[in-house]
């Protein structure tokens, strides 16, 4: 049986559809014993983020693999899907399954080129899915191989290292400047989803005091709690400047709130550290010109997006040399893959020999030997027949690295007289 996988991501679909396709935690039990319950699929794993949701499995066929997709969200969840999924869904078997998961792992397929919460992410799945008892030696193998390439391609790479939001590189411009903000202040004017992402990221360099400043005293007071900070009115912004370091700036303000003359009237001329101005703000909150104030650094949106622009350069690089090693993984997984469509046959050619042999040991009346004899004459014909099915073994696993391996087994079963029943009898992975 092939590797399928059939999936959805942000590239295909938007986020409302994306929704209506995607697996809650607590429902993936059901939908592996949904999906297991077809014949045709023998093995299952899913993986269900706000941004994809992927099955792989061990299946037959594509076709009844796509309905029984489709089927569970218009059938089981009962979602209304107007277009037909196929426009939508992407299909991989084999190598290209392998290589997709791969890159998935390694952050080459999110939003946020070279991310590593996505590797988090697959562990967890795959830890449910193995618990439920859907995932077989294969798609283990396959999960197991994809975790530790995503932790190959972060150890051997800078690709998750350089910063590509502005929260983050912002993070990057305090770093250069301070080093840690352990012992020094930090103030966010505004109270909007930007401010709070970069207050966070900035907050975990250590500040030591953190200042919220709005005027909407409930939404201060409710962020200043967060970061066990003190909220402070907007009338009151001149008592924060004189004893912040950082100020992250981003008020719905259309004129600037910070100017050279106010900064010339707070700053004290004998201060030895510098104050860093983030200004996050459209229009923007601070004066271009008090950049030119000795110990102030100014950076807004565009500096920060430079910033970001030029990391994603680097990242992009980092990406070539993560292809590189994908590449690596992918040749090796393929090479275990294959190998173990030899494991039926080896083992039913084992069984029959094993049989012959003792049918042997009987033929010739072995149990009438001393305990002595019988021990030496098993020891024989065991060397015997290793000796006689090694070099055909060897032959078989080599075989199966080949493209037409169908073909070869045919022929193996024949020239061994190995019947059906007994491959079956035999499947198993090493």
């Amino acid at each position: 049986m092939p590797l399928v996988l059939l999936g959805v991501n942000h590239k295909q679909a938007g986020l409302e559809l994306r929704e209506k396709l995607s697996f809650m935690d607590k429902e993936i039990p059901r939908v592996l014993e949904y999906f297991l319950q077809d014949d045709s699929i023998r093995e299952c794993f899913i993986l269900s983020t706000c941004n994809r949701t992927e099955l792989y499995t061990i299946c037959k066929g594509n076709e009844a693999l796509l309905a029984r997709f489709e089927g569970y969200f218009r059938e089981v969840k009962k979602q209304p899907l107007e277009n037909p999924l196929p426009r939508v869904l992407y299909i991989r078997e084999e190598e290209e399954a392998v290589r997709h998961l791969f890159a998935v792992a390694c952050g080459l397929d999110s939003m946020v080129l070279g991310e590593t919460q996505i590797l988090g992410q697959i562990k967890e799945a795959y830890h449910q899915c193995r618990e439920t008892g859907a995932m077989g030696s294969y798609l283990h193998g396959l999960c197991q191989k994809a975790l530790a390439t995503g932790k190959k391609v972060h150890t051997l790479t800078t690709l998750g290292q350089h910063p590509v939001s502005f929260g983050y590189a912002a993070v990057a411009v305090a770093k250069h400047l301070f080093q840690s903000l352990q012992n020094h202040t930090l103030m966010v004017i505004g109270t909007g989803e930007m401010a709070k992402l970069t207050l966070q990221n900035l907050f975990v360099m250590g500040a030591q005091e953190v200042i919220v400043v709005s005027r909407h005293p409930e939404r201060a007071a409710a962020l200043a709690a967060r970061f066990q900070g003190k909220a402070l009115n907007y009338t009151c912004l001149t008592d924060g400047l004189a004893r912040a370091d950082v100020v992250i700036c981003a008020t719905q303000a259309p004129h600037f709130i910070i100017n050279v003359e106010r900064l010339e009237r707070l700053r004290r001329p004998q201060k030895e550290q510098p104050l860093l101005l983030i200004d996050l703000a459209v229009p923007r909150n601070v004066d271009p010109a008090v950049a030119t104030l000795e110990g102030v650094y100014l950076y807004n949106l565009d500096d920060l997006q430079y910033i970001i622009n030029e990391n994603l350069k680097i990242r992009e690089n980092e990406a070539a040399k993560a292809g590189s090693i994908i590449d690596e993984q992918v040749r090796e997984f393929s090479r275990w893959y294959r190998r173990q469509r030899a494991i039926p046959i080896i083992t039913a050619l084992r069984r029959k020999s094993e049989q012959i042999r003792q049918a042997k040991l009987e033929q010739f009346g072995v149990a009438a030997l001393s305990p002595r004899e019988q021990q030496l004459v098993d020891k024989l014909t065991r060397s015997l027949t290793d000796t006689l099915l090694k070099e055909p073994l060897l032959a078989i696993k080599d075989l199966c690295l080949q493209d037409d391996y169908t073909t070869s087994e045919k022929y193996a079963r024949q020239i061994f007289r190995l019947e059906q029943e007994q491959l079956a009898e035999g499947e198993g992975v090493e």
